[in-house]
């Protein structure tokens, strides 16, 4: 398996864009409709958040969705020495993303519920002395 196949899985098996190598990052922004967002470290933290991760980056190899970003004749030529052309790699993120998508989804609304609920607990801590300070409101 190519490296740049091989990172991407590791990225979106683990839902952790601070695995993704430069290799990938740039066949991403060059190759897969991405922005660059300045470098490698704005790429990642503009991915960083578990919902930006299910309902952004993966959803640009997804069939089903507005952001795909499908294979096109340019893609048609090799990627560096490699034997695959960037459409194959392409196809394979697609199919990586297929076989995970479901499970991203579901993770990124556990997340978000588990953020929801600490700022709830820190609240309820705050207010359940009964009255409001009225210099902090």
């Amino acid at each position: 398996m190519l490296s740049v196949i091989k990172n991407f899985q590791e990225v979106i098996e683990s839902k952790d864009i601070g695995k993704m190598s430069k290799e990938l990052y740039e066949f991403l922004h060059l190759h897969c409709g991405f922005i660059a967002h300045y470098d490698i470290n704005g790429f990642k933290a503009a991915y960083t958040n578990p919902r930006d991760f299910a309902d952004v980056f993966i959803r640009h190899f997804d069939r089903e969705h507005p952001y795909y970003n499908g294979v096109y004749s340019c893609h048609e030529s090799p990627y560096k020495n490699t034997g695959k052309t960037k459409a194959e790699i392409k196809r394979e993120f697609e199919k990586i993303v297929n076989l995970h998508k479901e499970s991203i989804t579901r993770w990124a609304k556990g997340e978000a519920r588990k953020l929801r609920y600490a700022v709830y607990l820190q609240l309820k801590k705050e207010f359940e002395g009964g009255e409001i300070d009225e210099c902090r409101v």
